[in-house]
Parts: structure tokens; C-alpha cells; sequence
């Protein structure tokens, strides 16, 4: 089996729900059990795609993505996807504006993944630090994310800088040069846990147009500038010349989630 991976960077804020919550937040992204990553779903990417791709042929989606039904020719698809799974965080940083957080657990999964011999440096100890240029505040060998000082024990390694850049074409992501930073992976998991963002919502009624009683609601985010990637692998020996590989080669602009009528959900994507 061969696999591909499937960058994925948000342009703006993206929602791909997890139901109604009994917490203070009523409309929850999804996230890893473990770690509180957020993550997209294989099947919001499998559908999102499927959509996107559709004039490739009905012929050639149902080859790749399988084709529903009772009746006989009902099939598998020949592609397998994966989960969506975070590698670098948008966080504001008091220089910089804002940095892009990763941790080894984030690297090593994309390394992993992506079969790519680069060395992951050593867990940092919680609250220290390898932050590029842009982020580092002059005199005091610190940088600020939130509202959190890290001590910076070293430059961000200039190899996973280059290859992260390199990843897309994207003119935020290619010109993040100096603003990475790698955190201990307990602290990247408490930013992806408490700073995303929280939209207040309220729906209104048809007949008066005035807010609906009750109405009021909140909806989790997470931020534009977010770095995903996904595993796509191939199932049967040939489907690898399909014309949507060839399509999804180029960089384009999908729309994942929901709310895309608001403006939610944009990424930029590419096969890497």
C-alpha cells in the first residue's frame, strides 16, 4: 500500500463540530481524546473531497471513494483517509504577533507519517522553549505566548523550519520563517485546549427578525493559521494514477466544516 499525506492550513477559522456539550462551551470542535488536539475527521475529509473533486467523473469518484447502495454494483473506495491531525498551533506572542507552536509529539507523528528522515530535538522541560527570530524579545532570551513567558534554550531547528515552510505555497505558511516555536508537548496540548476561539451566536426568529428566547449560543473555532495533515492511503495497487491525485498535487482552497455561508472553514490544501 502506498500513502500520501495531505496538507491541510486553515485560512480561517474552522468548525468541524463535535455535537452539543453539557460544558460551558455548547458547540465543541472535535478533538483527540488523549491529548485535546483538534482534529478533522477521515469522513469530513473523505465527503469534502469526494464534492470537490466530482468533475473528475462519476466513474472515477466511485473507484476512489466507493459507491453506496443495495444494488449490485455497490463498492468500497480504493482510498483510505485518515484522520486530520494538528502540527503546528497559531498562538499570540507579545512579538511577532502571533508564533506557530509545535511539539516533538506533533513532529514525530508528521516524520512518522510522512517517512521523512529528520530528527526530532529533545522534549524541552515545560515552560522553556526553541523559538525562530521574530518571536524572541530583545535582552531578555524570552518569548511570550498568551499570557505565558518560556525561557528560550535554543534556535528552532532551521531543518523543520525549511521542510515546514516548504509544505505549501501558502503565503502565510511559506513566510513563517522565524515565528516556530517548539513547546513541550503538555504545553502546545493546554494552548490547543484553551486557545481557541469562541464565538457568541444567536438565532433569530422569522417572524419577529428579533433574537429567538433562548436563542443565545457559543461555537468553538479553531484559528486561521492552523497546520494539519492527513494520511491518504491507497488501497489497490493503480488507483495512485487516478486523476485526483493529479487535481490534489495543486494547491487550492476547500472549504471543510461547517458554517462555510459565514466564511468558516477555507483551508488551503495540497498532496505533499
Amino acid at each position: 500500500m502506498q500513502s500520501k499525506i495531505l496538507c491541510i492550513f486553515t485560512r480561517t477559522p474552522l468548525h468541524v463540530g463535535a455535537g452539543a456539550s453539557v460544558g460551558a462551551i455548547d458547540q465543541p470542535i472535535q478533538r483527540e481524546r488523549h491529548t485535546g488536539f483538534p482534529t478533522i475527521p477521515g469522513s469530513s475529509i473523505k465527503g469534502v473531497l469526494r464534492d470537490h473533486l466530482k468533475t473528475i467523473g462519476p466513474d472515477a469518484i466511485d473507484k476512489l471513494f466507493g459507491k453506496g447502495g443495495d444494488d449490485k454494483d455497490s463498492r468500497a473506495g480504493d482510498l483510505s483517509f485518515g484522520e486530520a491531525r494538528l502540527v503546528a498551533f497559531p498562538v499570540r506572542s507579545a512579538k511577532g504577533a502571533f508564533a506557530l507552536a509545535v511539539s516533538p509529539l506533533s513532529l514525530r507523528r508528521l516524520a512518522r507519517d510522512a517517512g521523512w528522515d529528520l530528527k526530532v530535538p529533545d522534549v524541552p522541560v515545560d515552560m522553556t522553549c526553541l523559538a525562530g527570530g521574530k518571536l524572541v524579545i530583545p535582552g531578555k532570551n524570552a518569548v511570550v505566548l498568551e499570557e505565558y513567558r518560556f525561557n528560550v534554550t535554543g534556535e528552532f531547528p532551521k531543518d523543520w523550519e525549511n521542510k515546514l515552510t516548504s509544505l505549501l505555497d501558502d503565503a502565510v505558511l511559506s513566510g513563517a520563517a522565524g515565528r516556530l516555536v517548539l513547546l513541550s508537548d503538555g504545553d502546545l496540548a493546554h494552548f490547543a485546549l484553551n486557545a481557541c476561539q469562541v464565538n457568541q451566536h444567536v438565532r433569530i426568529d422569522d417572524t419577529t427578525g428579533t433574537a429567538d428566547d433562548g436563542g443565545l449560543f457559543n461555537e468553538e473555532t479553531v484559528p486561521s493559521e492552523a497546520l494539519f495533515y492527513a494520511v491518504l492511503t491507497v488501497l489497490h495497487r493503480g488507483s495512485e494514477d487516478n486523476e485526483a491525485f493529479k487535481k490534489l498535487s495543486e494547491e487550492q482552497l476547500v472549504q471543510f466544516g461547517g458554517d462555510g455561508t459565514t466564511g468558516l472553514g477555507f483551508c488551503t490544501i495540497k498532496l505533499a
